[in-house]
């Protein structure tokens, strides 16, 4: 199921010019790396015995949800804007490949973690290509989003092709490092779509509900 929408009004937006020059570029993402203050998060989680991982995910949608910009899309040629994108995540399956599983917004911390579980069992029991990644994949009201777990990295760069691009944003999560109690993110977006500075004010959207988790995750 694909969410509904909403043409931008391309003469109006004041970003015509910067979409109209980056939007056929080859490679039209741009990314930074940077690092989040982790920690008040991994401690509520740790004591509330929640999934840290399940916990920034969440909190992940709900700013992209948040934050206009990442709601913005390339459809058919032209600037839409998406204000209920689902989440496209991966997960390490038994066999250390790994899955995809599709996830709507949902009206809390708690719905979330059930609607998850609940897609991530049934995405976990198929192939790659199965009939949810048939359905789903290349549909442009998706984030997507990753995780290293096993890396704190400082760079990060995405597999890429030279089908045109619709401008879904892409996260990374990588390690989260006891002694600095922080966690790298990538993001990539599209530079017809965003610019540095949407980038930066997504980034604090999602660094403050870091800080404050009890606030964003009750049930």
């Amino acid at each position: 199921m694909t969410t509904a929408f909403t043409p931008v009004d391309l003469p109006a937006w004041e970003r015509q010019q910067h979409f109209e020059f980056f939007k056929d570029f080859h490679q039209p993402y741009f990314n930074v790396c940077v690092s989040l203050q982790a920690w008040p998060l991994y401690e509520y989680c740790h004591a509330n015995k929640v999934s840290f991982f399940l916990a920034y995910l969440y909190l992940a949608h709900i700013s992209a949800i948040e934050y206009q910009p990442m709601g913005l899309r390339i459809h058919n040629g032209e600037a839409v804007h998406c204000a209920d994108p689902r989440v496209s995540v991966v997960q390490l399956a038994e066999d250390e490949t790994f899955r995809f599983s599709y996830l709507s917004s949902a009206p809390s911390f708690a719905a979330y973690r059930q609607h998850h579980q609940e897609q991530s069992a049934v995405s976990l029991r198929e192939p790659l290509f199965s009939e949810a990644f048939a359905c789903t994949e290349g549909q442009c009201d998706l984030i997507h989003i990753s995780v290293l777990p096993w890396l704190n990295f400082s760079a990060f760069s995405h597999a890429t092709h030279s089908g045109a691009s619709n401008g879904i944003p892409k996260l990374v999560f990588g390690q989260y490092d006891k002694k600095s109690r922080t966690m790298p993110l990538a993001l990539d977006v599209h530079h017809a779509l965003m610019d540095g500075l949407h980038s930066a004010r997504f980034i604090q959207i999602l660094q403050k509900k870091f800080l404050n988790p009890k606030k964003y995750l009750k049930s």
